[in-house]
């Protein structure tokens, strides 16, 4: 029903103020403030809906929101003068629990060809409108800035995904003097770099722990997402990783052919994008840095075999079960194949 009446109404469901629509005002202010209210409601349980634990329910709420989206993406190109503020959904504390529900939301299974379509429309989307509302500010002061219920929304957010460093990031400005002196000593980047980069180092490492639908929702949102970046050169390290990982055989796991090949297709069109030069430089970076840590962890396990016998010995009975797994789901897909 409710996207029936999207179709029909489009306007009177998306625009945020709906009392400024002159057949609103006829019926009087309460009623517009009430009716406002109560669309308000029912997106935000929409929003709620997007990890719920019945698929149908999560399917659903995830075609609500992206016909929402289309819908506003319409409104945009009919009216190049319109803002995103101008829509309910489109604050960025909004967009971002959206995006960070719709990561969550890659790690429950029973996602098909349809809804993995709609999950990366959804992706890029909201991370896009997220970026068009957010800029160069500070941490601290972007924070300042918001309300209480908008806070409270990111914090929310963040701690979904676990991002604790974040979290304290954002709310150093709230915080004493000596731990602001703490965290202007890190290398902070601006509110928008924090946001989307948390989002995509959260989405690469669910690609590479997940199964291949996943992957290729992932990497598809990055090609997309690169494509529509303005500075996409800030972004290529965090995007490229669990790409390199899947090119050159490190992710961890099984990883079938035509997503090694949608892994490549992805980096050539990031090439593309931020140039052969810097390309090429990133990947040999990413390159040297794991490589460093690979190398550090052998040497940490070679400590370890001297210095606790027993715990090494279940380490390599642990890495056992881990390749005949694997070997036997690879044997698995060749006999399938056949």
């Amino acid at each position: 029903m409710l996207e029936k009446m999207i179709h029909q109404y489009s306007l009177v469901m998306l625009e945020k103020k709906i009392c400024q629509f002159h057949d609103l005002e006829k019926m009087g202010g309460s009623f517009a403030k009430n009716l406002e209210d109560k669309w308000k409601a029912i997106w935000e349980a929409i929003c709620e809906m997007l990890l719920h634990p019945h698929s149908w329910l999560r399917n659903k709420s995830c075609r609500l929101i992206a016909l929402y989206f289309a819908r506003v993406a319409d409104g945009n190109r009919e009216n190049h003068q319109s803002s995103l503020s101008s829509y309910f959904m489109m604050s960025p504390s909004r967009l971002y629990l959206i995006a960070t529900s719709l990561c969550c939301q890659l790690k429950m299974p029973l996602i098909d060809d349809a809804d993995s379509n709609l999950m990366t429309q959804n992706i890029v989307f909201a991370i896009c409108a997220l970026m068009r509302q957010t800029g160069s500010i500070d941490p601290s002061a972007f924070w300042s800035t918001l309300e209480q219920n908008e806070k409270n929304r990111f914090l929310k957010a963040f701690d979904m995904i676990n991002a604790r460093k974040e979290r304290i990031m954002f709310m150093s400005s709230s915080q004493t003097s000596s731990v602001r002196e703490d965290i202007s000593q890190v290398n902070v980047k601006n509110t928008q770099h924090i946001l989307v980069s948390l989002l995509l180092k959260k989405m690469g490492k669910i690609a590479l722990q997940t199964d291949a639908i996943q992957m290729e929702i992932v990497f598809n949102s990055f090609g997309k997402l690169m494509a529509q970046i303005e500075m996409s050169m800030d972004y290529a390290h965090v995007v490229l990783i669990p790409l390199y990982k899947v090119c050159e055989g490190f992710a961890g796991k099984v990883v079938a052919d035509n997503l090694k090949k949608l892994a490549e297709d992805t980096c050539g069109k990031i090439e593309n994008i931020i140039g052969t030069q810097n390309f090429v430089q990133v990947y040999n970076l990413i390159r040297k840095n794991l490589s460093l840590k690979r190398n550090k962890r052998k040497q940490e396990e070679k400590v370890m075999a001297v210095i606790n016998p027993m715990r090494n010995a279940k380490r390599k009975l642990k890495i056992s079960a881990k390749h005949r797994a694997n070997k036997k789901r690879k044997v698995m897909t060749l006999k399938m194949r056949r």
